[in-house]
């Protein structure tokens, strides 16, 4: 009888954690999204950063790469400024879990450096409902680099580039990003 009652409870507990991700990468309602290009529209740093496991496998999050742009959300202005104190500012941006090795900067990109939009999801995480992921792929010498774009705290720092608590998709803050001319 105690392990019915178990069983109940437990289905019952961990029903309320599983929330599908929904992937509108190819929905032909956002083909003016994925796909497409944009530029920075100013300096940005692309780090290792904590983002939306969209495998299901790591309790929702994922060692992946981000970016942010420079100068804000308590980042530096500059590369430059960055290599100066390396360490202190790694220690202050990225807070590293147990085990796992402390994450850092990995590279600069200069504004007007093309994105192209690669994944739309309405990533679902847990009790706390959705939010939207948006994936895109640079050109870094001569290799393919995705990253996520900033859209909710409990992976990414402000400022947001993606409203992702929105319940539909909003777009792309044009503050960061804005479309180009050119398809992949």
């Amino acid at each position: 009888m105690h392990r019915a009652i178990y069983i109940f409870f437990s289905i019952h507990l961990f029903s309320g954690c599983t929330i599908q991700s929904a992937d509108f990468s190819k929905d032909a309602e956002y083909t003016h999204i994925v796909g497409q290009c944009y530029e920075l529209k100013q300096p940005a740093f692309v780090f290792e950063g904590r983002c939306a496991d969209l495998t299901g496998f790591n309790n929702n999050s994922e060692l992946c790469n981000s970016i942010q742009a420079q100068g804000v959300g308590g980042f530096p202005t500059s590369w430059a400024d960055y290599r100066k104190d390396q360490a202190f500012i790694d220690r202050q941006l990225f807070d590293r879990l147990i085990f796992e090795k402390q994450r850092s900067m990995l590279f600069p990109l200069e504004a007007g450096s093309k994105i192209y939009i690669s994944k739309l999801v309405h990533h679902g995480w847990g009790t706390d409902g959705r939010y939207w992921v948006v994936r895109g792929k640079s050109l870094i010498n001569g290799s393919d680099i995705e990253v996520e774009l900033p859209s909710f705290s409990y992976v990414h720092s402000k400022p947001y580039w993606v409203d992702g608590r929105a319940q539909v998709f909003l777009g792309i803050n044009p503050s960061f990003l804005v479309q180009c001319n050119e398809s992949p």
